[in-house]
């Protein structure tokens, strides 16, 4: 079984049984299979554990943290060594989530694992679910609720890749709507660049975004941070190759936006711009 690559809001391992995933920038020695020695950057709380298996973990990630550390932030607390501290055992990346991203995040504890749930991943059964909040109904009106982009995206080395995210509306708002978001390749930031390209991005999205609609959203409906949270993971066991889905419900600082939002009463007309501005 082949060694699984280093780590790279898209997964690293190849999603939903689609094309190779982007190349994962170069770990600092020492960082994927995180040592048992002491931390000595910033720490983080323990993470919340949603699965322990005995070839892997499975955890709830705050939007905010890193997966790993880097040359960029060579002391941030981050998953990885949160997570060996919390568990005392020698964990081993296969995916990511980028940092302002929440949700679900798996480690294996040994390399070997970390391949099997790879190949788990990568398989055409599996499947990532992400929950986001886009701007509704966006610049290109003519979109269904249901949708597939498939527009090809550069990589660091500006090179095209296929691409492929599968958006469906689940609940609509006056402004915006909640989306499940499924990724079937792993480029990167591919989520937040689909909807871009559609239209209709991720609130609270500070790259690929809009400042001023971002802005209504934090001062209207406390939107601090960008509203992308991978919430189901559908997969055969790595082990046993029983099915296997993994659930993260909505952070209490997202689910408190929806609640906002559903409280307000239908406006007849909604705007796509943002919330208290002209169409």
């Amino acid at each position: 079984m082949a060694t699984p690559p280093e780590p790279t809001e898209s997964p690293q391992p190849t999603a939903a049984g689609a094309g190779p995933a982007d190349p994962a920038p170069a770990e600092p020695s020492g960082s994927p299979a995180a040592s048992l020695r002491p931390s000595t950057g910033d720490t983080h709380p323990p993470l919340p554990v949603v699965l322990l298996d005995e070839d892997f973990v499975a955890v709830s990630k705050p939007s905010g943290l890193l997966v790993h550390r880097d040359e960029h932030h060579p002391s941030a607390a981050a998953a990885l060594q949160t997570v060996r501290d919390q568990l005392g055992r020698h964990l081993y990346p296969f995916h990511r989530l980028d940092r302002a991203t929440s949700g679900l995040l798996l480690f294996g504890f040994s390399r070997a694992a970390a391949a099997a749930l790879q190949e788990s991943l990568a398989a055409a059964d599996a499947h990532k679910d992400y929950l986001a909040l886009l701007r509704w109904p966006g610049s290109t009106r003519e979109l269904p609720d249901t949708w597939l982009c498939d527009r090809p995206l550069h990589d660091e080395k500006d090179v095209a890749r296929e691409a492929r995210t599968e958006f469906t509306l689940l609940e609509r708002f006056s402004h915006c709507a909640l989306v499940r978001c499924r990724l079937f390749t792993g480029r990167y930031h591919q989520i937040r660049r689909h909807a871009n390209h559609s239209g209709r991005h991720v609130l609270g999205d500070t790259t690929h975004g809009k400042g001023r609609i971002n802005a209504a959203f934090r001062s209207r409906y406390g939107l601090t941070r960008l509203f992308l949270h991978l919430e189901h993971i559908r997969m055969r066991h790595p082990r046993s190759g029983e099915p296997l889905e993994l659930c993260d419900p909505l952070p209490a600082e997202l689910a408190l936006v929806l609640a906002r939002l559903r409280a307000e009463p239908p406006q007849i007309g909604a705007v796509d711009s943002g919330p208290g501005e002209s169409p």
